[in-house]
Protein backbone atom coordinates (compact mmCIF):
# COMPACT_ATOMS: atom_id res chain seq x y z
CA UNK A 1 0.00 0.00 0.00
CA UNK A 2 1.72 3.52 -0.98
CA UNK A 3 1.76 5.93 1.41
CA UNK A 4 -0.81 7.96 -0.20
CA UNK A 5 -3.66 5.21 0.26
CA UNK A 6 -2.55 4.54 3.89
CA UNK A 7 -2.84 8.08 4.94
CA UNK A 8 -6.94 8.22 2.79
CA UNK A 9 -7.23 5.16 4.14
CA UNK A 10 -6.88 6.64 7.53
CA UNK A 11 -8.39 9.81 7.35
CA UNK A 12 -11.76 7.61 6.24
CA UNK A 13 -11.13 4.67 8.76
CA UNK A 14 -11.38 8.28 10.98
CA UNK A 15 -14.07 9.90 10.11
CA UNK A 16 -16.70 7.00 9.76
CA UNK A 17 -15.32 5.71 13.67
CA UNK A 18 -15.92 9.52 14.88
CA UNK A 19 -19.77 8.70 13.42
CA UNK A 20 -19.75 5.64 15.90
CA UNK A 21 -20.53 3.47 12.82
CA UNK A 22 -18.75 0.84 14.79
CA UNK A 23 -21.17 0.33 17.45
CA UNK A 24 -24.29 0.94 14.99
CA UNK A 25 -22.88 -2.17 12.86
CA UNK A 26 -21.53 -4.67 16.29
CA UNK A 27 -24.52 -3.61 18.66
CA UNK A 28 -27.53 -1.91 17.26
CA UNK A 29 -29.70 -2.79 19.98
CA UNK A 30 -26.74 -0.12 22.71
CA UNK A 31 -26.49 2.00 19.59
CA UNK A 32 -30.41 2.94 20.57
CA UNK A 33 -30.29 4.32 23.61
CA UNK A 34 -28.43 7.91 24.03
CA UNK A 35 -24.64 7.43 23.82
CA UNK A 36 -23.81 9.68 27.05
CA UNK A 37 -25.53 7.26 29.17
CA UNK A 38 -23.63 4.34 28.11
CA UNK A 39 -20.23 6.63 27.87
CA UNK A 40 -18.68 4.67 30.79
CA UNK A 41 -18.90 1.14 29.28
CA UNK A 42 -16.00 -0.60 28.00
CA UNK A 43 -16.14 -2.63 24.94
CA UNK A 44 -13.33 -4.72 23.59
CA UNK A 45 -13.60 -4.34 20.08
CA UNK A 46 -14.41 -0.78 20.14
CA UNK A 47 -10.85 -0.59 22.54
CA UNK A 48 -8.50 -2.49 19.95
CA UNK A 49 -9.66 -0.76 17.30
CA UNK A 50 -9.58 2.60 18.85
CA UNK A 51 -6.14 2.10 20.03
CA UNK A 52 -5.30 1.10 15.93
CA UNK A 53 -6.53 3.79 14.53
CA UNK A 54 -4.39 5.97 16.84
CA UNK A 55 -1.30 4.33 16.18
CA UNK A 56 -1.94 4.96 12.76
CA UNK A 57 -2.91 8.53 13.54
CA UNK A 58 0.47 9.02 15.66
CA UNK A 59 2.51 7.22 12.67
CA UNK A 60 0.96 9.70 9.82
CA UNK A 61 1.72 12.63 11.70
CA UNK A 62 5.61 11.57 12.00
CA UNK A 63 5.51 10.94 8.56
CA UNK A 64 4.42 14.47 8.17
CA UNK A 65 6.29 16.21 11.26
CA UNK A 66 7.57 18.94 9.87
CA UNK A 67 4.12 20.30 8.06
CA UNK A 68 1.77 19.20 11.16
CA UNK A 69 4.27 21.32 13.54
CA UNK A 70 3.46 24.22 11.13
CA UNK A 71 0.17 23.58 11.13
CA UNK A 72 -0.05 23.54 14.73
CA UNK A 73 1.61 26.45 15.27
CA UNK A 74 -0.90 28.14 12.58
CA UNK A 75 -3.82 26.66 14.51
CA UNK A 76 -2.75 27.32 17.80
CA UNK A 77 -6.33 29.01 19.28
CA UNK A 78 -7.14 25.59 18.42
CA UNK A 79 -4.48 23.30 20.61
CA UNK A 80 -5.39 25.72 23.39
CA UNK A 81 -8.63 24.98 23.74
CA UNK A 82 -7.27 21.49 23.91
CA UNK A 83 -4.32 22.61 26.45
CA UNK A 84 -7.07 24.36 28.62
CA UNK A 85 -8.95 21.57 28.52
CA UNK A 86 -5.56 19.35 29.91
CA UNK A 87 -5.21 22.01 32.78
CA UNK A 88 -8.69 21.88 34.11
CA UNK A 89 -7.30 18.60 35.76
CA UNK A 90 -6.51 20.66 38.25
CA UNK A 91 -9.61 22.01 39.38
CA UNK A 92 -11.55 19.26 38.13
CA UNK A 93 -13.55 17.31 41.01
CA UNK A 94 -12.87 14.40 39.10
CA UNK A 95 -9.02 15.02 38.05
CA UNK A 96 -8.69 11.58 36.42
CA UNK A 97 -11.64 10.99 34.55
CA UNK A 98 -10.72 15.06 33.29
CA UNK A 99 -7.32 13.86 32.78
CA UNK A 100 -7.85 10.70 30.52
CA UNK A 101 -10.69 12.13 28.43
CA UNK A 102 -8.29 15.85 27.68
CA UNK A 103 -5.88 13.52 26.45
CA UNK A 104 -8.26 12.05 24.06
CA UNK A 105 -9.36 15.83 23.11
CA UNK A 106 -5.75 17.08 22.78
CA UNK A 107 -5.00 13.52 20.31
CA UNK A 108 -8.64 14.06 18.08
CA UNK A 109 -7.35 17.66 18.06
CA UNK A 110 -4.01 16.97 16.54
CA UNK A 111 -5.56 14.33 14.33
CA UNK A 112 -8.27 16.89 12.85
CA UNK A 113 -4.81 19.56 12.27
CA UNK A 114 -3.40 16.62 10.86
CA UNK A 115 -5.69 15.77 8.32
CA UNK A 116 -6.56 19.50 7.60
CA UNK A 117 -2.94 20.21 6.86
CA UNK A 118 -2.94 17.14 4.53
CA UNK A 119 -5.85 17.48 2.14
CA UNK A 120 -7.10 21.18 1.27
CA UNK A 121 -10.65 22.09 1.96
CA UNK A 122 -11.74 20.97 -1.18
CA UNK A 123 -10.49 17.80 -1.45
CA UNK A 124 -11.98 17.13 2.60
CA UNK A 125 -15.21 17.97 0.89
CA UNK A 126 -14.89 15.64 -1.57
CA UNK A 127 -13.59 13.25 0.59
CA UNK A 128 -16.59 13.52 3.22
CA UNK A 129 -18.99 13.09 0.40
CA UNK A 130 -17.85 10.08 -0.75
CA UNK A 131 -17.98 8.97 2.71
CA UNK A 132 -21.72 9.73 2.92
CA UNK A 133 -22.54 8.73 -0.46
CA UNK A 134 -21.52 4.90 0.86
CA UNK A 135 -23.17 5.39 4.04
CA UNK A 136 -25.92 5.97 2.05
CA UNK A 137 -26.19 3.31 -0.35
CA UNK A 138 -25.04 0.84 2.82
CA UNK A 139 -27.99 2.32 5.22
CA UNK A 140 -30.32 1.53 2.13
CA UNK A 141 -28.91 -1.65 1.75
CA UNK A 142 -29.55 -2.67 5.59
CA UNK A 143 -32.88 -1.63 5.58
CA UNK A 144 -33.54 -4.29 3.32
CA UNK A 145 -32.15 -6.74 4.94
CA UNK A 146 -31.84 -5.85 8.72
CA UNK A 147 -33.93 -3.17 8.99
CA UNK A 148 -32.96 -3.32 13.01
CA UNK A 149 -29.50 -2.00 12.18
CA UNK A 150 -30.81 1.50 10.84
CA UNK A 151 -33.92 2.00 12.53
CA UNK A 152 -34.34 2.83 16.33
CA UNK A 153 -36.99 0.32 17.79
CA UNK A 154 -36.66 1.30 21.64
CA UNK A 155 -35.98 4.80 22.30
CA UNK A 156 -37.75 6.74 19.43
CA UNK A 157 -39.46 3.73 17.62
CA UNK A 158 -39.53 4.44 13.98
CA UNK A 159 -36.95 7.00 13.69
CA UNK A 160 -34.04 6.27 11.54
CA UNK A 161 -30.72 6.22 13.23
CA UNK A 162 -28.35 4.99 10.13
CA UNK A 163 -25.36 3.21 11.09
CA UNK A 164 -24.48 5.90 13.91
CA UNK A 165 -25.61 5.62 17.34
CA UNK A 166 -27.97 7.97 17.87
CA UNK A 167 -31.16 9.14 15.61
CA UNK A 168 -30.10 13.28 16.86
CA UNK A 169 -26.64 12.15 15.44
CA UNK A 170 -27.78 10.59 12.31
CA UNK A 171 -29.65 13.68 11.91
CA UNK A 172 -26.97 15.73 11.73
CA UNK A 173 -24.53 13.56 9.49
CA UNK A 174 -27.39 13.75 6.78
CA UNK A 175 -28.03 17.45 7.64
CA UNK A 176 -23.95 17.89 6.66
CA UNK A 177 -24.77 15.68 3.87
CA UNK A 178 -27.16 17.68 2.43
CA UNK A 179 -25.14 20.82 2.49
CA UNK A 180 -22.11 19.02 0.92
CA UNK A 181 -23.83 17.13 -2.02
CA UNK A 182 -25.29 20.94 -2.51
CA UNK A 183 -22.24 22.30 -3.14
CA UNK A 184 -19.54 19.40 -4.18
CA UNK A 185 -19.97 18.50 -7.79
CA UNK A 186 -18.75 15.06 -8.73
CA UNK A 187 -16.08 14.71 -11.62
CA UNK A 188 -17.90 12.14 -13.34
CA UNK A 189 -21.48 11.33 -13.72
CA UNK A 190 -22.53 14.50 -11.60
CA UNK A 191 -26.56 13.38 -12.59
CA UNK A 192 -25.79 10.70 -9.75
CA UNK A 193 -25.26 13.75 -6.91
CA UNK A 194 -28.82 14.31 -7.44
CA UNK A 195 -30.03 11.18 -6.61
CA UNK A 196 -28.02 10.57 -3.46
CA UNK A 197 -29.24 14.40 -2.31
CA UNK A 198 -32.47 13.45 -2.72
CA UNK A 199 -31.67 10.53 -0.37
CA UNK A 200 -30.36 12.65 2.18
CA UNK A 201 -33.19 14.60 2.15
CA UNK A 202 -35.23 11.85 3.04
CA UNK A 203 -33.02 10.36 5.32
CA UNK A 204 -32.72 13.73 7.26
CA UNK A 205 -36.38 14.09 7.77
CA UNK A 206 -36.78 10.37 8.55
CA UNK A 207 -34.13 10.85 11.66
CA UNK A 208 -36.84 13.06 13.21
CA UNK A 209 -34.07 15.00 14.76
CA UNK A 210 -36.00 18.35 14.73
CA UNK A 211 -32.53 20.19 15.57
CA UNK A 212 -30.78 19.26 12.38
CA UNK A 213 -33.72 19.46 10.02
CA UNK A 214 -34.02 23.13 11.27
CA UNK A 215 -30.52 24.11 10.90
CA UNK A 216 -30.44 22.06 7.63
CA UNK A 217 -33.20 24.68 6.39
CA UNK A 218 -31.52 27.04 7.38
CA UNK A 219 -28.24 27.10 5.96
CA UNK A 220 -29.33 25.77 2.72
CA UNK A 221 -32.18 29.15 2.80
CA UNK A 222 -29.30 31.15 3.69
CA UNK A 223 -26.77 30.32 0.73
CA UNK A 224 -27.57 32.36 -1.78
CA UNK A 225 -27.03 35.09 0.23
CA UNK A 226 -23.18 34.61 0.91
CA UNK A 227 -23.28 35.79 -2.45
CA UNK A 228 -23.63 39.75 -1.22
CA UNK A 229 -19.63 38.93 -0.32
CA UNK A 230 -19.01 38.63 -4.21
CA UNK A 231 -21.29 41.59 -6.18
CA UNK A 232 -19.72 45.10 -6.33
CA UNK A 233 -20.74 47.67 -3.69
CA UNK A 234 -23.41 49.33 -6.04
CA UNK A 235 -25.88 46.19 -5.64
CA UNK A 236 -25.16 45.74 -1.93
CA UNK A 237 -27.60 47.97 -0.64
CA UNK A 238 -30.51 45.54 -2.53
CA UNK A 239 -29.08 42.80 -1.09
CA UNK A 240 -28.46 44.22 2.65
CA UNK A 241 -32.26 45.03 2.34
CA UNK A 242 -33.40 41.51 1.08
CA UNK A 243 -31.33 39.91 4.32
CA UNK A 244 -33.23 41.82 6.42
CA UNK A 245 -36.32 41.28 5.26
CA UNK A 246 -36.30 37.73 5.47
CA UNK A 247 -34.42 37.78 9.00
CA UNK A 248 -36.71 39.83 10.15
CA UNK A 249 -40.03 37.92 8.58
CA UNK A 250 -38.45 35.06 10.36
CA UNK A 251 -38.23 36.16 13.42
CA UNK A 252 -41.57 37.52 13.28
CA UNK A 253 -43.18 34.35 12.36
CA UNK A 254 -40.69 32.52 15.01
CA UNK A 255 -41.74 34.99 17.77
CA UNK A 256 -45.98 34.68 16.64
CA UNK A 257 -46.19 31.44 16.11
CA UNK A 258 -43.87 29.73 17.84
CA UNK A 259 -45.94 26.67 18.81
CA UNK A 260 -47.24 25.82 15.42
CA UNK A 261 -43.64 26.06 14.64
CA UNK A 262 -42.27 23.59 17.08
CA UNK A 263 -45.57 21.45 16.80
CA UNK A 264 -44.45 21.17 12.94
CA UNK A 265 -41.12 20.05 13.82
CA UNK A 266 -42.56 17.22 16.30
CA UNK A 267 -41.74 19.39 19.66
CA UNK A 268 -43.52 21.99 22.31
CA UNK A 269 -42.27 24.90 23.28
CA UNK A 270 -40.33 23.96 26.30
CA UNK A 271 -38.35 22.23 23.51
CA UNK A 272 -38.89 18.71 25.37
CA UNK A 273 -37.96 19.49 28.79
CA UNK A 274 -34.79 21.85 27.43
CA UNK A 275 -35.58 24.72 28.84
CA UNK A 276 -36.38 24.14 32.22
CA UNK A 277 -32.02 21.87 32.47
CA UNK A 278 -30.50 24.78 30.43
CA UNK A 279 -31.80 27.15 33.39
CA UNK A 280 -30.79 24.91 35.82
CA UNK A 281 -27.41 23.86 33.88
CA UNK A 282 -26.92 28.01 34.00
CA UNK A 283 -27.22 28.36 37.74
CA UNK A 284 -24.67 25.64 38.48
CA UNK A 285 -22.35 27.46 35.48
CA UNK A 286 -22.67 30.81 37.79
CA UNK A 287 -21.47 28.88 40.79
CA UNK A 288 -18.46 28.33 39.06
CA UNK A 289 -18.18 30.86 36.31
CA UNK A 290 -14.11 31.32 35.06
CA UNK A 291 -13.09 28.01 34.87
CA UNK A 292 -15.88 25.46 35.31
CA UNK A 293 -15.71 22.10 36.99
CA UNK A 294 -13.54 20.92 34.94
CA UNK A 295 -13.56 19.39 30.95
CA UNK A 296 -15.76 16.76 30.39
CA UNK A 297 -16.68 15.59 34.05
CA UNK A 298 -19.75 17.57 35.27
CA UNK A 299 -22.45 14.72 34.81
CA UNK A 300 -20.32 11.84 35.82
CA UNK A 301 -21.41 12.57 38.91
CA UNK A 302 -24.68 11.93 40.42
CA UNK A 303 -24.16 14.26 43.68
CA UNK A 304 -23.58 17.83 44.21
CA UNK A 305 -24.18 20.39 41.62
CA UNK A 306 -24.79 17.91 38.94
CA UNK A 307 -27.67 16.06 41.13
CA UNK A 308 -29.31 19.55 41.60
CA UNK A 309 -29.41 20.26 38.42
CA UNK A 310 -30.71 16.83 37.51
CA UNK A 311 -33.76 18.17 40.43
CA UNK A 312 -33.71 21.75 38.71
CA UNK A 313 -34.46 19.20 35.33
CA UNK A 314 -37.13 16.95 36.65
CA UNK A 315 -35.17 14.29 34.88
CA UNK A 316 -31.79 12.10 34.85
CA UNK A 317 -29.91 14.16 32.04
CA UNK A 318 -26.32 13.19 30.85
CA UNK A 319 -25.57 16.29 29.21
CA UNK A 320 -27.03 19.89 28.55
CA UNK A 321 -27.97 19.48 24.97
CA UNK A 322 -26.33 22.48 24.72
CA UNK A 323 -22.69 23.07 23.52
CA UNK A 324 -21.95 26.32 24.64
CA UNK A 325 -23.52 25.09 28.48
CA UNK A 326 -21.82 22.25 28.81
CA UNK A 327 -18.66 23.74 27.55
CA UNK A 328 -19.07 26.36 30.28
CA UNK A 329 -20.17 23.83 32.63
CA UNK A 330 -16.41 22.34 31.68
CA UNK A 331 -14.09 25.46 31.30
CA UNK A 332 -15.99 28.07 32.26
CA UNK A 333 -16.12 31.58 30.73
CA UNK A 334 -12.59 31.49 29.87
CA UNK A 335 -13.37 28.00 27.74
CA UNK A 336 -16.65 29.96 26.02
CA UNK A 337 -14.55 32.64 25.08
CA UNK A 338 -11.34 31.01 23.88
CA UNK A 339 -14.10 28.85 21.64
CA UNK A 340 -15.45 32.27 20.08
CA UNK A 341 -12.33 33.47 19.44
CA UNK A 342 -11.24 30.53 17.32
CA UNK A 343 -14.52 30.46 15.86
CA UNK A 344 -14.16 34.19 14.82
CA UNK A 345 -10.72 33.82 13.53
CA UNK A 346 -12.08 30.63 11.42
CA UNK A 347 -15.34 32.79 10.20
CA UNK A 348 -12.81 35.72 9.20
CA UNK A 349 -10.72 33.35 6.97
CA UNK A 350 -13.41 31.19 5.29
CA UNK A 351 -14.95 34.41 4.01
CA UNK A 352 -11.58 34.73 2.70
CA UNK A 353 -11.75 31.56 0.89
CA UNK A 354 -15.11 32.47 -0.14
CA UNK A 355 -13.99 35.54 -1.85
CA UNK A 356 -11.23 33.80 -3.35
CA UNK A 357 -13.24 30.39 -4.76
CA UNK A 358 -16.26 32.00 -7.46
CA UNK A 359 -17.50 28.09 -7.57
CA UNK A 360 -19.99 26.69 -5.42
CA UNK A 361 -17.25 24.47 -3.30
CA UNK A 362 -16.31 27.89 -2.14
CA UNK A 363 -19.22 28.15 0.31
CA UNK A 364 -18.91 25.19 2.33
CA UNK A 365 -16.61 26.32 5.09
CA UNK A 366 -18.63 29.42 5.95
CA UNK A 367 -21.95 26.94 5.54
CA UNK A 368 -20.52 24.46 7.98
CA UNK A 369 -18.99 26.99 10.63
CA UNK A 370 -22.80 28.41 10.59
CA UNK A 371 -24.47 24.89 10.93
CA UNK A 372 -21.82 24.10 13.25
CA UNK A 373 -22.76 26.72 15.29
CA UNK A 374 -25.95 26.72 15.15
CA UNK A 375 -26.91 23.28 15.51
CA UNK A 376 -25.18 23.35 18.74
CA UNK A 377 -27.68 25.51 20.32
CA UNK A 378 -29.74 22.23 20.85
CA UNK A 379 -26.79 19.79 20.82
CA UNK A 380 -23.72 18.96 22.72
CA UNK A 381 -21.06 18.11 19.95
CA UNK A 382 -19.02 21.70 20.20
CA UNK A 383 -15.96 20.03 22.46
CA UNK A 384 -15.62 16.11 22.35
CA UNK A 385 -13.73 13.78 22.29
CA UNK A 386 -12.87 13.23 18.34
CA UNK A 387 -16.78 13.16 17.40
CA UNK A 388 -17.65 13.32 14.07
CA UNK A 389 -18.76 17.49 14.12
CA UNK A 390 -16.46 18.91 16.82
CA UNK A 391 -13.25 16.85 14.45
CA UNK A 392 -14.54 18.45 11.27
CA UNK A 393 -14.88 21.69 12.88
CA UNK A 394 -11.13 20.88 13.68
CA UNK A 395 -10.27 20.40 10.16
CA UNK A 396 -11.88 23.27 8.52
CA UNK A 397 -10.05 25.37 11.50
CA UNK A 398 -6.91 23.97 10.72
CA UNK A 399 -6.92 24.47 6.71
CA UNK A 400 -8.45 28.18 7.27
CA UNK A 401 -5.48 28.48 9.57
CA UNK A 402 -2.58 27.66 7.23
CA UNK A 403 -4.70 29.61 4.15
CA UNK A 404 -3.38 33.19 3.26
CA UNK A 405 -5.67 36.05 2.46
CA UNK A 406 -6.36 36.18 -1.25
CA UNK A 407 -4.74 39.14 -3.41
CA UNK A 408 -7.05 41.76 -4.22
CA UNK A 409 -8.26 41.02 -7.40
CA UNK A 410 -8.67 42.83 -10.21
CA UNK A 411 -12.40 44.05 -10.37
CA UNK A 412 -12.02 45.18 -6.41
CA UNK A 413 -8.94 47.43 -7.52
CA UNK A 414 -10.82 49.11 -10.41
CA UNK A 415 -13.84 49.64 -8.26
CA UNK A 416 -12.14 52.05 -6.45
CA UNK A 417 -10.05 54.32 -9.51
CA UNK A 418 -11.69 57.03 -11.18
CA UNK A 419 -13.97 55.90 -14.74
CA UNK A 420 -10.79 57.35 -17.20
CA UNK A 421 -8.78 54.79 -15.52
CA UNK A 422 -10.49 51.72 -15.28
CA UNK A 423 -10.25 50.75 -19.04
CA UNK A 424 -6.77 51.22 -18.88
CA UNK A 425 -6.53 48.62 -16.46
CA UNK A 426 -7.02 45.97 -18.46
CA UNK A 427 -5.01 46.54 -20.67
CA UNK A 428 -2.17 44.10 -21.94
Amino acid sequence: MSKQAFERLFAVVLLLLSMQVLIGLTRPGESEIDPASVSASVHLLDTVVGVGVEVAGVFCILLRCRPVLDAVRAAWPLVGLAVLAALSTAWSDHPMLTLRRSALLLLSTLFAIYVGERYSLEEQARLLAQIFCGMILAILLFYLIAPRYVIDYVSHPGAWKGLSAYKNAFGQYMGIAVLLLLLVRFRRWDWLRYGFLIAAVGLLYLAKSAASLFCSVLIVAVLPLWRVLRVTKRQRPAVYAAVAMMLSLGMYLLTTHSDRVFYMLGRNSSLTGRTQLWGAAWDAIMKRPVLGYGFDSFWASLQGEALDVRIGAGWLAQRSDNGYLDLGLGLGIVGIMLFLFVFALAMDKSIDYLKSKPQAIGLWPVSYLCFFLLHNMSESTLLTRGDFPSLVFGMVTASLSLSRRPEMQVSDVTEKLPSEYKLAAYAP
